[in-house]
């Protein structure tokens, strides 16, 4: 939230002093290119827990991963005035983020994120003859892949034990901020962050014990890109 506001800021103050803004109404499209850390946390209730003890006891891991990401996205904007910009957009990102992260001896927990899917509505203040200094916030559903394996170190035996997967599209919101800087009347060139929230999920380990892990994931990407403004 705190890089939003500053890109705010500093668009209020350039605005003030920039020539007359060019209109950057119309239909666009980019890519874009960068990296991204991936956080998750699993909790598990603690195999030994105290029956002495009031409440649940739970045991808790975090880990995080940092790669690339690159995506595609569209949109419109219509300019309202000389120092409003407000638009709507949509688009997909990929990743190769894996996080694991182990919670009691021997045991791996694992997250995979593969596609999102984002669509969601921006604002900014258009800057000198063709830029935009902008801030933007909306949905994301993102495919997450996870396993549980409760014995890593039986994995090279004849008969392992059984690991559990499952598969989810997880619901989520984003924000972020960003600039846009025209090379020329069409094109221009980006820079953006985005802070992705997919919230958290739980999953049946065992039906008879009525085990289940509940899994929370977020990521921060930091984006360039290039543009094509109809």
């Amino acid at each position: 939230m705190k890089v939003i506001f500053l890109f705010g800021a500093a668009a209020m103050a350039l605005a003030s002093t920039s020539a007359q803004a060019q209109d950057v109404s119309g239909f666009r499209i980019d890519g874009r290119f960068g990296w991204e850390k991936a956080d998750a946390e699993a909790v598990l209730p603690n195999p030994e827990d105290d029956e002495d003890e009031t409440g649940d006891e739970f045991l808790v891991g975090n880990n995080d991963d940092d790669g690339a990401a690159y995506g595609v996205e569209v949109g419109y904007d219509m300019q309202i005035g000389d120092s409003f910009v407000v638009g709507a957009y949509g688009g997909v990102d990929l990743s190769d983020s894996n996080i694991c992260t182990g919670l009691v001896e021997d045991d791996l927990a694992c997250a995979e994120l593969g596609r999102t899917f984002t669509a969601g509505v921006r604002a900014g203040v258009p800057i000198g003859s063709n830029s935009l200094i902008y801030a933007k916030g909306g949905y994301s559903n993102g495919k997450l892949d996870l396993t549980y394996d409760p014995d890593i170190t039986d994995n090279d035996d004849e008969e392992p034990g059984e690991i559990a997967a499952f598969s989810e599209k997880r619901d989520g919101y984003h924000l972020g901020a960003g600039a846009e800087v025209g090379i020329t009347s069409n094109i221009y060139a980006k820079l953006e962050y985005v802070y992705t929230d997919f919230g958290s999920g739980s999953y049946l380990l065992d039906e008879e014990e009525e085990i289940s892990i509940d899994v929370k994931s977020s990521r921060h990407q930091a984006l360039v890109g290039l543009g094509l403004r109809f």
